[in-house]
């Protein structure tokens, strides 16, 4: 994927709205980057300098994060029915995106568990679940 207009990033004002709005997860990420890549966050990160380097590595990475699901969005395993109303036919969805949306969605628990068992406020019950957990 080629970024090659300012409309590709959000603007390098952090806005602050999503700032406060945005949770983080404990586990941190680390890698080692290809020189190719490097040279390239580090001439974005030279490029927004009201942006952090995390924050540009966020956005890249939602970036592609959409780009794989957009491409596996087409890929349905065939009519199952049509809906009563419009007759419009519904797909069952299969495959990578469905694997993937069920993925997302058990690992989002998880961590959302793990971030409410310090919130003495938490709106459901805290166990001592974690993921991979069979029980």
């Amino acid at each position: 994927m080629n970024i090659n207009k300012p409309a590709d990033l959000p603007d390098a004002e952090p806005d602050a709205k999503r700032e406060r709005g945005m949770r983080l997860t404990r586990k941190r990420y680390s890698c080692r980057l290809p020189l190719e890549l490097a040279s390239r966050l580090e001439a974005l990160c030279e490029m927004h300098p009201g942006k952090t380097r995390a924050q540009l590595m966020g956005d890249l990475l939602g970036l592609g994060l959409a780009e794989v699901e957009r491409a596996w969005s087409g890929r349905a395993t065939g009519v199952v029915g049509f809906h009563p109303d419009t007759r419009q036919p519904i797909y069952l969805l299969g495959g990578p995106f469905a694997e993937f949306h069920g993925l997302i969605h058990k690992h989002h628990l998880a961590m959302e568990h793990d971030l409410a068992k310090d919130d003495p406020e938490a709106s459901y019950p805290v166990d001592d679940y974690t993921l991979g957990d069979d029980t």
